[in-house]
């Protein structure tokens, strides 16, 4: 027999609205929509001083961080980088002569064709490499994910820099662009992301191992794996996430 059976109905109604007003309690206080921005600071390029506090998108920006779309990206587009060149030459395209190199029988030995045979000396190569296209194939919507996923690592790891402007950038030095990221950036290896033509900070970056400069669609998850820290401009962020924003 049930153990609730023997109590007052009187004491069970009592207890059932007691907690039902405990669980609206609780519902009240839990918040009906989760936030879809996060924050990051907007900075000055040379200096690398917080000026403001701009929003990201959450689902752009701020998305749960998965290695296995990272490395399937990373591979799809290493494929994609392959040459494709490597070339041998088979036993019908090594020079030499089709004369038979010895009698079939009488010398107590194997019996020998051509000396271009792959068994020979200066022979052609069996089953060699030729040349052929290694790309692969990989779903756009895994593509779009695997950039929003290294952009919100990015973000996490605190190595995401938003300025307002990259066109204040008065000289075209490779000297001066390597003064500002040494002593506001602390030397490390960074992509720098922009949204239309800079000749100043394209050839001020031109001759620097540890810096390049992209524009928006070249955005790749390679290159932000790569770099230590992504520069990018306000209107970058604001293209991006027109772009990658699932709809």
């Amino acid at each position: 027999m049930p153990l609730f059976n023997n109590l007052p109905r009187t004491v069970l109604r009592t207890s059932f609205i007691a907690q039902s007003r405990a669980f609206a309690s609780v519902a009240e206080s839990v918040p009906k929509a989760l936030p879809t921005k996060v924050q990051a600071f907007l900075r000055d390029f040379k200096s690398n001083e917080p000026v403001s506090i701009i929003n990201l998108e959450k689902e752009v920006f701020g998305v749960p961080i998965r290695r296995d779309i990272l490395h399937r990206v990373v591979v799809w587009q290493r494929d994609s980088m392959r040459q494709g060149t490597s070339s041998t030459k088979t036993r019908a395209e090594v020079s030499g002569t089709g004369k038979k190199a010895a009698p079939q029988k009488g010398r107590g030995k194997a019996r020998v064709g051509d000396m271009k045979a792959p068994h020979f000396r200066s022979g052609g190569i069996a089953f060699g490499p030729k040349p052929r296209d290694h790309s692969t194939d990989l779903p756009r919507k895994v593509q779009d994910l695997g950039l929003r996923v290294a952009l919100s690592a990015k973000y996490a790891q605190d190595q995401l820099i938003v300025v307002e402007s990259l066109q204040n950038l008065e000289s075209h030095k490779t000297r001066d662009l390597a003064d500002i990221i040494k002593n506001s950036y602390e030397s490390s290896k960074i992509l720098i992301i922009i949204d239309e033509l800079n000749k100043n900070l394209e050839m001020a970056a031109r001759n620097l191992p540890n810096c390049e400069v992209i524009y928006v669609e070249e955005t790749n998850v390679l290159d932000l794996l790569t770099y230590d820290k992504l520069l990018v401009e306000k209107s970058v962020i604001e293209t991006l996430e027109g772009i990658l924003k699932p709809k």
